[in-house]
């Protein structure tokens, strides 16, 4: 494993110990009032519904027999996707998160989830899925070219009928770009300082945020052989970043509505 992967994958599994729920749903007002877990998963109705409704715009996925949850964390996106698919894998960094994901969904009987640390998906064959889904996990990776790399990889396991659909932020406002948080949680942690002071007492994480233009996504999306079909964006406000959503399918231009 690269070794800015393996410290990813490091960061991760602590997450998940410390409050895994908080990690993939970060809101500012659940960092002491935690999450319920039903509250939680009732969330990713508001992801996917009009994700998919847009993909029905488009005409794409032709079938709906098999999803990937790329960066699945406990199943939130996967539960959502599991009644609208024959059968939805979950991938994570981290064997925690799948751990959990595994426990919490164990009643989704069409859902599977396993540990996908390397920086590509060889654990899968080209055109496997329908329907390739990728929510707030891109982002926090160490850098672009690993992105590019995985969004390369998803239009190689998506079917030539199907469709990819990720999300990364644009912009962040000043002073957010800073990273402050996860800056300062760096120095403490390497001069000792335990996971849990820094993450519950402290409110410091390691999650970081690249941002991406959205000319550079379509560069790439184009050297791997895909076409944007529909671009949505919109602005956070609480973390004053502007998130692009990228619907893609195979094809050798690069268009966007």
């Amino acid at each position: 494993m690269p070794g800015r992967l393996a410290g990813q994958k490091r960061d991760w599994e602590a997450l998940a110990e410390i409050d895994p729920l908080w990690a993939i749903l970060g809101d500012p007002a659940r960092r002491h009032r935690r999450w319920e877990l039903d509250e939680f998963f009732g969330t990713a109705e508001e992801t996917v519904a009009p994700v998919l409704a847009a993909a029905q715009e488009l005409g794409v996925p032709a079938r709906s027999e098999r999803a990937l949850d790329f960066g699945c964390g406990v199943g939130r996106i996967a539960r959502a996707l599991s009644s609208r698919f024959g059968s939805v894998c979950g991938i994570d960094i981290s064997e925690r998160m799948v751990e959990l994901a595994r426990e919490l969904n164990a009643d989704h009987a069409n859902c599977s989830f396993f540990v996908n640390d390397s920086a590509d998906l060889r654990q899968f064959d080209a055109g496997s899925f329908d329907l390739v889904f990728e929510n707030l996990a891109l982002q926090h990776l160490p850098s672009k070219a690993l992105v590019w790399r995985y969004v390369s990889e998803f239009l190689r396991v998506v079917r030539p009928d199907g469709l990819v659909v990720f999300q990364l932020p644009s912009s962040v406002r000043w002073p957010y770009r800073l990273q402050l948080r996860r800056r300062i949680y760096a120095v403490l942690r390497r001069i000792g300082l335990g996971e849990r002071l820094l993450q519950d007492r402290l409110g410091l994480t390691p999650i970081r945020m690249l941002t991406v233009g959205r000319d550079d996504v379509a560069r790439a999306v184009q050297l791997a052989g895909g076409r944007i079909a529909r671009v949505d964006d919109r602005e956070a406000r609480a973390q004053s970043v502007r998130y692009v959503r990228y619907y893609v399918v195979a094809g050798a231009a690069s268009s966007a509505s």
